[in-house]
């Protein structure tokens, strides 16, 4: 996030899409190049991914709490991954191969419990 003072620079992680960038870093990457070697690209994007959040973190926030915000974060809803992603494709329709085949294998779940 950029911005000129640290009230330009809040941002509200979302955890649960931290920890899927996580795990998905690790899944996708391979811990050894091909020939042998660490791969050293993958641990230092999951540095960096850990490094922001730890940073979002320690920003103080500027502003007042406003309690009925925090009281329907408190109370709102945790939704299943199921959920989530079909929210996600409702939103924004699938736009690469992996993501067409995890809409069309979410839709084929939900019609056989039909």
């Amino acid at each position: 996030v950029h911005g000129h003072s640290s009230r330009e620079k809040i941002v509200i992680p979302v955890f649960n899409l931290f920890i899927k960038d996580i795990y998905f870093l690790h899944k996708i990457h391979t811990n050894h190049l091909p020939n042998g070697q660490i791969n050293f690209k993958k641990f230092w994007e999951i540095s960096r991914q850990i490094h922001d959040f730890v940073t979002w973190k320690q920003v103080e926030c500027p502003f007042e709490k406003d309690r009925k915000i925090q009281s329907y974060l408190l109370t709102a809803p945790i939704y299943s991954e199921e959920a989530l992603f079909i929210a996600s494709f409702e939103s924004e329709g699938p736009e690469n191969h992996m993501e067409k085949d995890s809409w069309k294998t979410l839709r084929t779940t939900l019609l056989n419990r039909a």
